[in-house]
């Protein structure tokens, strides 16, 4: 059996504030096989990473990202209040983020929906050209929940790798391979061993999210995903490595 990758959602979110420096550096200092996170772009024209589409839930400001520009959001700290050993922890860039975990094999980053006025072909080209001024190309995955945004990057650039994420339904395989995608990102929870055949016999990978139970990361394991994206990926490994003895 092939070790299953391990990638901590959104950092090691699970000690650290979620899609923060802290919480990706603590997934690179254990080991794990790479990160998941998400990005937005700022009214001028900054990816940040953040999951949400506000900054209400995880920082100490408020608003939509789109309406706010870098300087404004760096303003706000993203750390208190998770804990306050992390008081003073700001929004990072793209940038910033990628330069932490470089090391990593995997760097699964998922596109939000761009509404900016630069438009959705102009966004997916600055993306695309940070990631290969980093060197990052080909240990990034870009998986997305927006299938216009899937098709069109892989439309502009052939060489990004691609993934439709999805909570529930079928077919989805068959789905994400029209869109020309690569890989697959089911919940776990809606994951079948006949979904993960079906994608497998298309060549494409699975990666889910987001089991963090010893049972559940067991189970999808044991199931064969390829990828499994969890807030405790010390866990995980711990988990894929006595699996694999």
């Amino acid at each position: 059996m092939s070790l299953t990758k391990v990638q901590a959602h959104r950092g090691f979110s699970a000690v650290a504030p979620e899609n923060t420096l802290p919480a990706f550096q603590m997934a690179v200092d254990i080991g794990a096989d790479g990160i998941e996170c998400d990005i937005h772009l700022t009214r001028d024209g900054r990816f940040v990473v953040c999951h949400d589409s506000t900054i209400d839930r995880t920082s100490t400001g408020s608003g939509e990202i789109a309406s706010k520009t870098l300087k404004e959001l760096k303003r706000c700290d993203f750390g208190v209040k998770f804990s306050k050993a992390f008081k003073g922890t700001r929004i990072p860039t793209l940038e910033e983020m990628l330069e932490v975990v470089k090391p990593l094999e995997v760097i699964n980053i998922e596109i939000k929906r761009f509404e900016h006025p630069m438009g959705l072909d102009a966004a997916l080209d600055l993306f695309y050209g940070i990631l290969v001024s980093h060197g990052v190309l080909k240990q990034v995955i870009v998986s997305s929940f927006d299938e216009l945004a899937l098709k069109r990057l892989k439309q502009l650039h052939k060489d990004v790798y691609t993934c439709l994420l999805y909570s529930h339904g079928t077919a989805k395989a068959a789905r994400a391979q029209k869109l020309g995608c690569d890989a697959i990102h089911p919940a776990y929870e809606f994951l079948s061993k006949a979904t993960i055949n079906s994608a497998h016999k298309r060549g494409m990978k699975v990666n889910c999210w987001t089991p963090n139970g010893e049972d559940e990361i067991e189970y999808m394991v044991k199931q064969g995903c390829d990828g499994i994206i969890t807030n405790y990926p010390d866990r995980a490994l711990k988990i894929i490595r006595e699996i694999g003895k």
